[in-house]
């Protein structure tokens, strides 16, 4: 979908389907269950959207998009709306409790409108961006309240978008997208990498989308206000047996939920993930990397991208990586990130050739040296 004629996407609710795969997903085991990293933000977010639904969810309202998009909340309160933690919401809201707090929330928006105007000061002088301009498209970035906007050349795009097109560029070098027609994403946050993906490369028709509760329903919610029916949501998808792509060169959009990729039958020729792989406990990325193998076997490009200053208490090491994909030969390396120098990202690449030393694909993590 491009917007030629300047109209701008609106992103709905549906909490009919929020309520569907909520309850879908209580009769699953652990292996489609938030980790520990994603347990607590993942029923905040649930909680939130029932609130104030998913208009805003990029804005500074709300924490629905806390750790997986460009959201920009400045009080903290919002993550306080759910179980126990009301009543530290109804602490913060008693004198003279509530003039410190509103101080300090007033104080911390002026930092944040001042880092955003330094962004849009470097931004414009930026010949990276530039660059990453002039060979992509950047296609409508600001859907669901957006307040991280620089503006370049007269335009304004998301942070975020340009920052993961910066991250598409550095995998570009080692991978041929041109030659892709299926990509399967874990993790694909709200849409985003999938949307350019979509918009650059004609030759992408095929595209399954996985991720936890509910990220899963705001991407599918994201999707479907560009791309309509060409997104297939959980309920379309949920009482099928085998999950496989149409025999033809329309777009489709398969939204899955962690338990149905046990259904899909279907070739694939790339794999992406993007951080979220070492926030899930190592059972869990071990599933997923099997059932992964199986879809794609050794022809299968696989992307995994992980940051440099991860935290052991929360998530495992990224050079652990590649070690879920039985076998694979990988190649790495390390770049910066555009907007923020402190910030290195690692990639992990294995290009689809065959792989020096093939093991099953149901190998022990033990056996893999994982644990």
């Amino acid at each position: 979908m491009t917007l030629a004629d300047n109209s701008i996407p609106e992103i709905t609710d549906d909490l009919l389907l929020l309520h569907d795969i909520i309850i879908d997903g209580s009769y699953h085991n652990n292996l489609y269950s938030p980790g520990s990293y994603w347990d607590r933000k993942s029923k905040n977010a649930i909680s939130e959207i029932k609130r104030c639904g998913i208009k805003d969810f990029r804005g500074g309202s709300n924490l629905i998009g806390q750790s997986y998009s460009d959201n920009s909340p400045i009080d903290i309160r919002s993550c306080l709306d759910f179980g126990l933690r009301k009543i530290l919401l109804w602490v913060t809201k008693l004198y003279p409790f509530s003039i410190i707090f509103n101080e300090q929330v007033e104080l911390t928006r002026n930092y944040y409108n001042t880092s955003i105007q330094l962004y849009r000061e470097m931004s414009s002088r930026s010949p990276r961006i530039k660059e990453l301009l002039l060979k992509y498209k950047v296609p409508y970035s600001l859907l669901g309240g957006c307040k991280s906007v620089v503006k370049v050349n007269g335009v304004d795009y998301s942070i975020h978008y340009l920052n993961l097109l910066e991250q598409h560029d550095n995998l570009s070098t080692h991978i041929q997208f041109d030659n892709v027609h299926t990509v399967f994403e874990i993790g694909g946050g709200f849409g985003t990498n999938i949307h350019l993906l979509i918009e650059n490369y004609p030759n992408i028709k095929k595209v399954i989308y996985l991720d936890i509760l509910p990220n899963l329903y705001v991407g599918i919610q994201y999707l479907k206000a560009f791309y309509g029916d060409a997104v297939c949501d959980y309920n379309t998808l949920k009482k099928a047996d085998v999950i496989k792509f149409s025999d033809n060169n329309e777009l489709e959009i398969f939204c899955i939920p962690p338990w149905k990729i046990e259904n899909l039958q279907t070739p694939i020729d790339l794999f992406m993930n993007s951080h979220s792989f070492v926030e899930m406990p190592k059972e869990v990325a071990s599933n997923y990397a099997n059932h992964i193998m199986k879809l794609g076997g050794t022809e299968l490009t696989i992307a995994l991208i992980s940051y440099s200053n991860y935290d052991p208490t929360t998530t495992f090491a990224p050079s652990d990586l590649p070690k879920f994909f039985a076998g694979g030969f990988f190649q790495s390396f390390e770049c910066g990130t555009l907007m923020n120098t402190s910030v290195t990202n690692l990639y992990y690449i294995s290009d689809g050739k065959p792989p020096r030393n093939p093991y099953p694909y149901s190998i022990s993590l033990r056996e893999r040296n994982i644990l």
